[in-house]
């Protein structure tokens, strides 16, 4: 699905450069938020927040072990009726033990997009006045999400002037 929508938006860019000069430029967000005193910052926010949250997921882990191990251990004396009381009690313990780590995955995603909001925003804007100011059509990311790179080709003369990194990164620092 990748490679079609990568194939389409190639074939546009294409279409449209028959008809007329298209400018592209590109950049690299992820070097940009490398290059930014806040990532440390933001980067020590989260990881606060992760250390608290594992304990607390650490916590509930061993309770639930515990619980498991206890249950294993007495099983064999326990009437049928309550060997499956409490199993169905530790199946609800594990629902609930996945069920928050759930909740950390998206608390720790919802806390990230708190923190990195601003900066995006502010790199956004950025980005599109520069686009603005050197006449380009597109801006597109140099690598995918997963760091494939996803320009196979800018010639030499045109790097320099159609890679907007190093702009985007003096203006925000700026």
């Amino acid at each position: 699905m990748k490679h079609f929508s990568t194939t389409i938006l190639f074939l546009l860019i294409l279409s449209v450069s028959v008809t007329a000069q298209t400018r592209v430029g590109f950049m690299n967000p992820q070097t940009v938020l490398d290059h930014l005193p806040e990532k440390e910052a933001i980067e020590r926010q989260l990881n606060r927040f992760l250390d608290q949250r594992e304990a607390e997921f650490q916590e509930k882990a061993m309770e639930y072990q515990n619980a498991l191990a206890t249950l294993q251990q007495e099983a064999q004396n326990l009437s049928d009726s309550e060997r499956r009381r409490r199993q169905q009690d530790m199946q609800r313990k594990e629902q609930e033990l996945q069920q928050f780590q759930f909740r950390v995955e998206q608390e720790l995603e919802q806390r990230q997009a708190e923190l990195l909001g601003p900066v995006l925003q502010e790199m956004n804007n950025i980005i599109e006045e520069l686009a603005l100011e050197l006449n380009l059509d597109y801006v597109l990311n140099e690598a995918t999400a997963e760091g494939e790179m996803f320009l196979l080709f800018v010639a030499a003369e045109s790097r320099e002037e159609l890679d907007l990194t190093d702009k985007v990164i003096a203006r925000m620092l700026n």
